[in-house]
């Protein structure tokens, strides 16, 4: 009903305009112009585009850590700690058990965690920045009082790809979220880094279809039958144990061995491609925070898969990258090597996941120990 009243509205103002005398005839383009800039304009003040898509897992997940820095907490604090991540940060790393490592090491700290299977970085971008947003400003203030870590996720396939999972989702609530028009130049400033002129034409179905949602929402289609037939989010847990494993799963040899200590030179050219896209990315990650983060940390699992094993070697030997996080020259290697502690090559189950919060829980304490923060 909103929509065709909207539109009356515009008939209405644009029937109303009147022109000067001495001015030519309005070119026919105007015709065109006006009515497009002036419901763009009305529907970008009235239509708030993410209240329309509550199907997303980011309003839940805001909500969740929103509330967890209520103002009790933040009185006792001293680190907040943003752990950012997809499945298998959302499977593997328990932000309680994290903060609970560091209460019984002498640190007080409060952990927020935003991870949700299938979410890429474009995705991720956006449960940060609207996290930002949703603080109030007395926790903005107390935020600035504190030391803000942000940890990051690195995992081979969606560090190959800034929007992996997106065509997967299709024009779901969770894509059409995440391509917000504000988000638009990030997201192609990452795609131009990342693609040789050659990629735009072999990629036109993604390229096609990131157009296709961006008009979807520059234009707020849909916006009131969605709005009127979603209901509003709840808290959204960030950490979901995998309980039981995967049927097709079957782990050979070592956890160790999976990987080659001697990286082919062809395939660590082939990661290096992506270097110049997450140097833009990890810039815009810490652009949300307003120059609240203090310092940032890369984590990463150990992995069956040899792929995603030879990344963590070839990530972890890149200049720079002190503050790297994966298990190696730990306990944490042979504690996992038993695969019935994973769902499946690069997912664990909860038993590995206490494993593994504990030992990271344990690297951050050894850190903020050493005053690297």
């Amino acid at each position: 009903m909103m929509v065709p009243l909207v539109g009356c509205v515009l008939l209405v103002a644009l029937a109303a305009i009147r022109m000067r005398p001495g001015i030519g005839r309005m070119p026919r383009w105007y015709s065109l112009l006006v009515p497009l800039g002036l419901w763009l304009l009305v529907v970008n003040l009235s239509m708030p585009l993410p209240k329309s898509y509550p199907d997303s897992p980011a309003p839940g997940l805001v909500l969740q850590a929103v509330q967890k820095l209520n103002r009790e907490a933040l009185t006792r604090i001293q680190y907040v700690i943003v752990v950012e991540g997809s499945s298998v940060t959302m499977n593997g790393l328990d932000g309680e058990r994290v903060q609970r490592v560091l209460a019984e090491n002498g640190i007080p700290a409060l952990v927020i965690q935003l991870s949700f299977a299938g979410a890429n970085h474009a995705e991720r971008y956006e449960y940060l920045k609207e996290f930002m947003e949703a603080l109030r400003p007395n926790q903005l203030d107390a935020l600035r009082r504190v030391k803000v870590i942000l940890c990051r996720e690195v995992e081979l396939g969606y560090d190959k790809n800034p929007i992996d999972n997106f065509l997967r989702n299709g024009s779901t609530g969770r894509s059409l979220r995440y391509l917000d028009p504000s988000n638009v130049p990030i997201i192609f400033s990452w795609l131009a880094l990342k693609y040789r002129p050659i990629n735009w034409i072999r990629e036109h179905t993604v390229l096609t279809n990131l157009a296709g949602c961006v008009l979807f929402n520059l234009f707020h289609v849909g916006y009131v039958p969605r709005i009127e037939g979603l209901t509003a989010p709840a808290k959204t847990e960030p950490f979901i144990p995998n309980l039981t494993q995967s049927p097709g799963f079957a782990a050979r040899g070592s956890l160790d061995s999976v990987q080659d200590s001697e990286l082919d030179k062809r395939l660590t050219s082939t990661f290096a491609e992506n270097l110049a896209w997450q140097k833009k990315r990890d810039q815009d990650f810490r652009d949300v925070f307003r120059g609240l983060i203090t310092s940032e940390y890369f984590f990463a699992f150990p992995s069956w898969s040899k792929w995603n094993a030879d990344y963590n070697i070839w990530k972890r030997r890149q200049p720079g990258n002190e503050r790297f996080f994966d298990g190696d020259a730990t306990r944490l290697m042979d504690e996992l090597n038993s695969p019935s502690l994973w769902y499946d090559q690069i997912h664990l189950q909860q038993p590995g996941a206490e494993l593994y919060s504990d030992e990271f829980g344990k690297y951050l304490v050894e850190q903020i120990q050493s005053k690297n923060p």
